[in-house]
Formats: structure tokens, C-alpha cells, sequence
């Protein structure tokens, strides 16, 4: 992970038109996130990107598009699926990675969803422009599908997605929310428990969990709690002198 990564210019989106609105949260980015921009259809691009002048769109559209390759080391996987350095998603492919995104209730990665649901939500789109979104965001490695013989597919996000789309779509930055995290994890010592983590950072699960699968990715599988529960990635977790090591480093200290 890059240094340049605590300094991230913060990129603020165009006024937003209430009336193409349709009761969606407009998409927020910073550099450092795959962009949510542009549209196939133009009906798309004042839901994704409501605004009256399209040249405040063009230079939010701008602004981002600069900002895609200030991604961490993942990006390099990305980067190996599409033989480039820059992805945008457009279109169907935006509509559906918003809808996967805003619709995930805590972060786990649980959630299924059907093409019927998408074509529910996105009325002016196509079925078929869906399911190639969904195809795009397979092969960028942000979704998996699960289909069986005599029923339907069913689509979630993969734990990756999280760390690129919550940024644009739900305004808030994973990768700095996993250093605060590991910042209250390191001046806590012996076994970590995440229910008192939970506390001290105040969030949403849906904001909690994939701050801190980034942070037990730094962990050995020995030492983080397998115990199913339905709240959190884990419920608790140790450090060794090493991991401590790698995540004061990570956190800048």
C-alpha cells in the first residue's frame, strides 16, 4: 500500500437535480476509487450522476477517472483481467454495482440478489444490458454468481468489492477506516474483542465489517475467531509481535 494513500484529495460531486433523483443516493467519490461514472443510456446518467449541467458532470466525471489509478496493491488484480490501468464502470455496469453496494445490509458479503430485483430498480434499462453490468462486474472480480439447472442466477459481492465501491457509492473510505480500526486495535493488548471495537468506532456494521476484514487480513488464520455469529467478520481476534509490526506500518506509526 502507497504512502500517498493518506493524503487523498477529497473530490465532491455536482449539485445534485432533485428531480432525476428518484430517491437514490447520489454516488460520492474520492481518489482512490474505481469510478461510478458516465452512462450508457442517458436516462442512467441523471440517476447515477443527477445534475443539471452536464459540464459540471463532465468535470466530476473528470476528476475521478483521474483518480482510479491511486488504488492500493489490489488494484494489480484488476489490472491483470482487463490489461489496463483504469476501469470505469458506465451504465448498466454502474447501476448494478450501486444497487449490490446500497443494498448490502452489514458488509458480510451475504446478500444474494436477482436479475429480476435489478430490472425492478432499473426499469429503463434492459435485461440483457443487466446481466452484461453483471458480467463486467464479475470479470473485474466485484461480484460472484451462483446458478443451478431450473433456477434462476443469484448474484453477491465479493469481500473486495467493498474496499473499491463503498467510497463512490457510500461516501465513506474503507481503507482509512481500516487504519482508524487498527489504531484502537493496537492500543488494545491480549485478545481483541470486535463487540468492543464496535463501540469505541460508533459506526454501522455496514461500515465496520469490511474496515475490519482488512485489518484480519493481516492476522494469521490461527488467530482470528472462526465462531459463527451473524454480526461481525469475527468476534475476536489476536495479534503477534509481527502482525503488530505490519499493522503500525500500515497505519503510519
Amino acid at each position: 500500500m502507497s504512502d500517498a494513500d493518506s493524503n487523498i484529495r477529497k473530490i465532491t460531486p455536482p449539485e445534485t437535480h432533485h428531480k432525476a433523483d428518484l430517491g437514490r443516493a447520489v454516488a460520492r467519490a474520492a481518489a482512490g476509487a474505481i469510478p461510478v461514472i458516465g452512462s450508457a443510456a442517458s436516462e442512467l446518467a441523471n440517476v447515477l450522476l443527477p445534475d443539471p449541467t452536464s459540464k459540471a458532470r463532465n468535470q466530476w466525471e473528470q476528476d475521478v477517472s483521474e483518480g482510479v489509478n491511486d488504488l492500493h496493491d489490489r488494484v494489480d488484480d484488476i489490472d491483470s483481467r482487463t490489461g489496463g490501468h483504469t476501469v470505469e464502470l458506465t451504465g448498466a455496469t454502474a447501476a448494478a454495482a450501486k444497487y449490490l453496494i446500497e443494498h448490502c445490509p452489514d458488509g458480510l458479503a451475504h446478500e444474494w440478489t436477482t436479475i429480476e430485483q435489478l430490472c425492478d430498480a432499473y426499469p429503463d434499462l434492459t435485461k440483457q444490458d443487466l446481466l452484461d453490468g453483471l458480467g463486467d462486474l464479475e470479470s473485474y472480480g466485484f461480484i460472484k454468481e451462483v446458478s443451478f439447472i431450473g433456477s434462476p442466477s443469484r448474484y453477491k459481492l465479493t469481500t473486495y468489492a467493498y474496499e473499491v465501491l463503498d467510497e463512490p457509492v457510500m461516501g465513506w473510505d474503507t481503507k482509512a477506516d481500516a487504519r482508524a480500526l487498527a489504531r484502537e486495535a493496537l492500543a488494545m493488548s491480549g485478545t481483541i474483542g470486535v463487540r468492543a471495537l464496535d463501540e469505541k468506532m460508533g459506526w454501522p456494521r455496514r461500515r465496520l465489517n469490511p474496515a475490519l476484514r482488512v485489518v484480519v487480513d493481516f492476522i494469521e488464520e490461527g488467530r482470528v475467531s472462526k465462531v459463527i455469529q451473524p454480526d461481525y467478520v469475527t468476534a475476536h481476534f489476536a495479534m503477534s509481535n509481527a502482525e503488530r509490526a505490519r499493522l503500525r506500518r500500515f497505519v503510519g506509526e
